[in-house]
């Protein structure tokens, strides 16, 4: 089956983007390079599609009740005009997929991974069908990811970019939170968020001018050194962040506890799969690691500690802004503690290693997610 395109994809040829097959979408894995490309989100600032993920819209009269009975973390913290990071749960406590949450007011707009639309779509279709939570009739759930693209500008020059663009005061704006503006006749949603560790700013839009907002982000950003990003880069950031991908650190199988999720689950509230989590035993966490030596631990690759396996490398990379290889992994709970000593075997040959904090990168922007 063909890859299905953003209504960005002309842009991207335009600019000679190489493309690739992801999850089903043929996007721009680089521009120019990988490591430039991410340089520059740290240095300046950094332009990408991110149109694939998926939009999910909860409203009626009672969204909140039913995304909190699904989540563990807090949504009733979470004011109109903020989001909060989430994940949904399985019966086995197992993460469905992670998400941001929108509190549009009187609704909810639940960020979903591109990979993962279709299977987060069917799960609340099903959890509303059976109103274990809430009464069918008291919440509706509608897929709009067909018709919002979605750009996302990152980096420390971003909030400039942005000013420029939309005349106003975007310090005002504080980081997960969000405001609805107006461009071109059109609603859009400017959010000071991003999967990069850095100030940036996601901004939803219509599919008919996502192709107006590109070239204007493109044009006011050429005066602060914007470069347009592809996934390769926007994979290098996010693991230097130490966020979690979904199908790399986190699956149906994985729990939000042992991939260092913790600080989502809030165990005052009432939540899918609550007591199965709380009496979960956390036998492996998620951890980060350095490279002692030069070399890339790829995906699948296992960690030792001298002869005993202990793990599996779920994410590793090349960080030009650390000149180190970094990636993240699940070992053994005793292995976990930061400093720990541990080998990666590559290609038959044993490589030093050790336990890392994981924003490798530190946010220069205060989280508080």
């Amino acid at each position: 089956m063909e890859p299905k395109k953003t209504p960005l994809y002309q842009k991207h040829l335009e600019n000679k983007a190489h493309i690739v097959d992801f999850s089903g979408w043929a996007l721009p894995i680089e521009y120019t390079s990988i490591l430039k490309e991410t340089r520059a989100v740290r240095l300046s600032c950094g332009l990408s599609d991110a149109s694939h993920m998926g939009e999910i819209i909860v409203k009626g009269s009672q969204p909140l009740d039913f995304l909190q009975a699904l989540t563990p973390n807090d949504i009733s913290k979470t004011k109109p005009g903020q989001l909060r990071y989430n994940v949904f749960l399985n019966e086995k406590a197992g993460i469905i997929d992670d998400l941001m949450v929108y509190n549009l007011g009187d609704s909810f707009l639940c960020v979903v991974n591109a990979s993962n639309i279709n299977k987060v779509y069917t799960h609340l279709c099903k959890a509303k069908l059976e109103g274990k939570y809430v009464k069918p009739d008291n919440v509706e759930i509608v897929d709009e990811s067909p018709e919002i693209s979605l750009l996302s500008l990152q980096g420390p020059e971003s909030a400039k970019v942005i000013s420029e663009i939309f005349g106003k005061d975007i310090n005002n704006l504080k980081y997960m939170h969000f405001a609805q503006l107006n461009f071109e006749n059109k609603n859009i949603i400017l959010s000071r968020s991003g999967y990069t560790g850095e100030d940036g700013f996601e901004l939803y839009c219509p599919n008919s001018i996502a192709g107006s907002l590109w070239d204007i982000v493109l044009e006011k950003g050429k005066g602060h050194g914007l470069c347009l990003c592809g996934l390769g880069a926007r994979d290098v950031l996010r693991i230097e962040a130490g966020y979690p991908l979904y199908g790399h650190e986190i699956n149906d199988d994985t729990n939000p506890l042992e991939a260092s999720l913790d600080w989502v689950v809030k165990f005052k509230k009432d939540f899918i799969a609550k007591d199965k989590l709380k009496n979960a035993e956390i036998a492996s966490l998620r951890v980060g690691f350095i490279m002692q030596t030069r070399a890339i631990a790829r995906q699948g690759y296992s960690v030792y500690s001298k002869d005993k396996i202990i793990g599996k490398v779920t994410s590793g990379t090349f960080s030009p802004n650390l000149d180190k290889f970094i990636g993240m992994a699940y070992v053994e709970k005793e292995f976990s503690k930061t400093g720990t000593s541990i080998e990666i075997k590559i290609r038959e040959k044993f490589y030093k290693a050790q336990i890392s904090d994981f924003n490798f990168i530190k946010p220069r922007t205060k989280r508080g997610l």
